[in-house]
């Protein structure tokens, strides 16, 4: 058998072997595709052939994979040579992502780092970063993982021998992402153009602060919102009459499953974005990574924070943020005959 023969089988069985890890590969797609829709961004990093790779994903985000569709926010953390000579001279080779997760990285962004061996030093120090900024972490592996499979939020791993198969299999993996991505993406509700009322934290903040300064009352509230129904609307409907403008926070995808369960959310964050900026009584829709949203509204900083259900205003996430800045918090309660979960309950027994 000759080199280029045996080099070929050993690939088809490097690739043959992805099928194992398919549900590692799409969930780690789902969490990549989640963040974009939310407006939050995608960091990349590892070394040598795996820089080329982080580079070669971002590229087919911000260009383009296959559909024509807008650029998507990637940035690969290894090709700024001022940057990574500066921290390398400085602090140390070590650093030379971590300093860049901490200047560049949010709270719901993706960060994904690659590394064959799992064992990469610079890659384990930018994950250690990540972890302190609210950065989800999605670990692109080889061989058993390493230190690296431990540390992450979700590895998925290459278990072959050979690097050069296991670099093959990863560029796969990131085509897998940037398809899942495109045939996920929500061009409508997921340009965070504020004039279509979905907006980025920053844009939250931002515009949340101009319409104070113009002089009105913003209320906020909060919630999944999986199932929209006549208990939500009336709700909403409530918290607007309280204000001239209303900004509604979401859970995206990953915090509704942890909160809910896998069988939630029923529709999907660009769905439900989509809905919501759809009530007349909404003015704007901001999306969220967080169990909950204090540290959401402790930025945007409302004149008013309602709550519906069984809460006191002490009980609500970001009240006392609100209340320090000379806001008001304020509990709507439930709207009667309605809750998500029993409509659940009835579609499910046929009712």
């Amino acid at each position: 058998m000759s080199a280029i023969s045996d080099y070929i089988d050993k690939h088809l069985a490097a690739v043959a072997a992805l099928r194992a890890i398919e549900p590692a590969v799409e969930a780690a797609a789902q969490r990549i595709s989640a963040a974009i829709n939310r407006g939050n961004k995608v960091l990349l990093c590892g070394n040598g052939g795996s820089a080329a790779d982080a580079q070669h994903i971002a590229a087919e985000l911000v260009g383009r994979f296959v559909a024509e569709r807008r650029g998507l926010p990637a940035i690969a953390l290894t090709t700024d040579t001022s940057i990574l000579t500066a921290v390398g001279n400085d602090y140390g080779f070590n650093d030379v992502f971590a300093r860049q997760v901490e200047a560049l990285g949010q709270s719901g962004d993706v960060l994904v780092g690659i590394s064959t061996s799992g064992n990469s030093p610079n890659v384990i120090a930018a994950v250690e970063a990540a972890r302190k900024r609210g950065v989800q972490v999605v670990g692109l592996l080889g061989r058993d993982g390493g230190k690296l499979r431990e540390l992450v939020d979700l590895a998925v791993t290459v278990g072959v021998a050979e690097t050069a198969h296991i670099q093959e299999c990863h560029i796969m993996v990131g085509h897998m992402w940037c398809a899942h991505v495109d045939a996920h993406l929500a061009d409508a509700v997921a340009n965070t153009d504020s004039s279509a009322g979905v907006l980025t934290e920053a844009q939250a903040i931002e515009t949340v602060r101009a319409a104070r300064q113009a002089g009105e009352r913003v209320v906020m509230t909060n919630g999944c919102f999986d199932i929209l129904h006549p208990g939500h609307i009336e709700y909403l409907e409530q918290a607007r009459a309280l204000g001239d403008r209303l900004i509604v926070a979401v859970n995206d995808d990953d915090s509704v499953r942890r909160l809910k369960g896998d069988s939630r959310p029923v529709n999907a964050l660009a769905h439900r974005l989509r809905m919501l900026v759809a009530l007349g009584c909404v003015d704007w829709v901001v999306p969220f990574a967080e169990d909950t949203p204090e540290r959401l509204i402790c930025a945007v900083l409302p004149d008013l924070l309602v709550k519906g259900g069984d809460y006191t205003p002490d009980q609500i996430a970001g009240g006392e943020c609100v209340r320090r800045a000379g806001g008001e918090v304020k509990v709507l309660g439930f709207v009667e005959g309605h809750s998500t979960t029993g409509l659940i309950e009835r579609i499910r027994e046929g009712g």
